[in-house]
């Protein structure tokens, strides 16, 4: 078989680098979105307003560590209700949640302090301790 050129198929070659300058420059001319709306009846808002040291917790009823973190959450607001507060979102069913709040996981938890100012996150599974910890309060019932 005889073999035209060296290395590379220039026609086909061509076709390559037009189509990859093509995705390039589309994907540049692309308008990357990071405005944030205000999200009608924002339950992390609301539940802030409570003035205490607050937990989001962004997942879904789907997600096996989003379940998981449900029971930790669930004991933790019946023990410590009073010292807490804690929102839930589910982001599947509100989506609008993942842009406003920048997140990419779930379960994700959201951290503020009594002053509604964050305060730091987690993605995955948390214990109970690693909760009150992340929130500043000490262990011991309320």
């Amino acid at each position: 078989m005889h073999r035209q050129g060296g290395l590379f198929h220039w026609p086909r070659m061509t076709w390559v680098l037009v189509a990859f300058f093509v995705a390039v420059v589309g994907f540049g001319a692309m308008q990357l979105s990071t405005e944030v709306h205000a999200i009608e009846g924002d339950i992390v808002q609301q539940v802030l307003q409570q003035g205490k040291p607050t937990i989001a917790e962004f997942g879904s009823d789907t997600c096996a560590t989003c379940q998981q973190m449900a029971k930790v959450l669930q004991q933790l607001e019946q023990d410590y209700g009073t010292q807490l507060a804690i929102a839930h979102v589910n982001i599947v069913k509100q989506p609008e949640y993942t842009t406003n709040y920048r997140i990419m996981l779930m379960p994700t938890q959201v951290f503020y302090d009594a002053n509604g100012t964050e305060t730091g996150r987690h993605m995955g599974a948390l214990t109970q301790q690693e909760i009150l910890d992340a929130l500043g309060i000490k262990a011991g019932k309320s």
